[in-house]
């Protein structure tokens, strides 16, 4: 009776080990596994943070764009404006000399 409990013992033991070692084993398969979930996690992460990050510099510049081109439009008004002040005070500046030079000092007086 006592070789057959000292045997049960031993099997017991041994099933425990077993058991131990399995646990062991689907441990380090549950860690790995969830590793790569997270590192996949994190990669999509990181594609979609730079999808974001690039739609957002896009739209910058193209806002950017427009903003130029309506500076640009603005400055070619101005300057054309600036002409058209330009020979406006010319074509006055003009008339008001052609105008002196057909008076006399004793005309003005």
């Amino acid at each position: 009776m006592r070789s057959e409990l000292i045997n049960e013992i031993f099997s017991v033991e041994t099933e425990a080990e077993r058991i131990v070692n399995e646990a062991k084993v689907k441990g380090r398969d549950l860690i790995s596994q969830a590793q790569e979930e997270g590192e996949k996690a994190l990669h999509v992460a990181g594609e979609q943070a730079r999808a974001e990050r690039d739609a957002v510099i896009t739209k910058a510049q193209q806002e950017s764009e427009v903003r130029i081109a309506q500076a640009e439009k603005d400055l070619e008004t101005t300057g054309a404006e600036k002409i058209d002040f330009e020979s406006c005070v010319d074509s006055i500046a003009k008339k008001f000399v052609d105008l002196l030079c057909s008076t006399k000092l004793g005309e003005l007086q």
